[in-house]
């Protein structure tokens, strides 16, 4: 499995992600005056998750703890994270490209319920192509939305018994997903909507998948004096909801997050050496 992620509440920040790549090589200064309460609480962090190979002795340990177990529990199979790795080349094909991707799910957790035991978070996912590791603002790079439109709630998932839903020494998993590419599949090389025709560049690209279980950051109103404007109850005012920076959760107001990557190469579809298959062009 994959995950990552972290709620931090104040002091209020004017960039999460960016001051977040300049703390990696740095060290770690403790958080002050920190008030957690009402909305700024979210005790359970949202997870992608994945299958992984588990080997036999592992399955034995499972049914060990559970007889009833056949296997371990683990998430459905899906495409994995990392380099996409097929037997046929994608290609950037005037007509589309013929070896693209079928259909498939991204999966993720998150454990908070309401007082009645549903889900109480939506999870909002976003995709960006090519993003550079340390980036301000992500939404040159914000990519796919045709495939996956980052105002799209993950749907919940039914896993059934004996599979993940059996989790081994904690609640069962509150497991939901979006499905990409239902009716056309995924054509990776000529279907970015964010791209000129829709087709990327030949050569390797990125992309990476980052999900959170809160609206995407808003960012602070500021005066003439370059403080922060502060509502009657000392809070921060934040500006219009459409001014939201897909792709950056909101730290300040207690998101959590996760992030997994692909890589891929798209070959030149005029190249006969390329190995392509091409669609004709309509």
């Amino acid at each position: 499995m994959r995950d990552a992620g972290g709620a931090r509440r104040r002091p209020w920040l004017r960039h999460g992600l960016l001051l977040a790549a300049w703390a990696l090589p740095a060290c770690i200064v403790p958080d002050a005056h920190i008030d957690v309460r009402g909305e700024f609480v979210n005790p359970g962090t949202v997870r992608l998750i994945q299958s992984v190979p588990i080997t036999s002795t592992a399955h034995a340990a499972c049914r060990d703890v559970d007889p009833q177990l056949p296997s371990c529990p683990t998430p459905p199979e899906t495409l994995p994270f990392g380099r996409i790795d097929l037997s046929q080349p994608f290609c950037v094909c005037a007509g589309g490209d013929n070896n693209a991707l079928s259909y498939f799910d991204i999966y993720v957790e998150d454990p908070d319920l309401d007082d009645d035991g549903h889900p109480k978070d939506s999870i909002l996912a976003a995709l960006l192509l090519d993003m550079p590791s340390a980036t301000a603002d992500p939404t040159p790079y914000l990519a796919y939305q045709n495939i996956l439109p980052s105002t799209l709630p993950a749907a919940l998932v039914g896993l059934g018994a004996g599979a993940y839903a059996d989790a081994i020494d904690r609640p069962e998993p509150v497991v939901r997903r979006w499905t990409l590419g239902t009716d056309h599949g995924v054509d990776l090389c000529n279907d970015n909507a964010a791209a000129p025709d829709g087709k990327l560049t030949p050569g390797l690209h990125s992309l990476r998948v980052i999900v959170t279980d809160r609206p995407w950051y808003r960012p602070f109103e500021y005066g003439p004096d370059g403080m922060v404007v502060l509502d009657a109850d000392g809070e921060p005012v934040r500006v219009d909801a459409t001014a939201a920076t897909v792709g950056v959760p909101d730290l300040p107001g207690g998101a959590t997050y996760s992030v997994a990557d692909y890589v891929f190469r798209c070959r030149d579809g005029l190249d006969p050496d390329a190995g392509c298959n091409c669609a004709e062009e309509m």
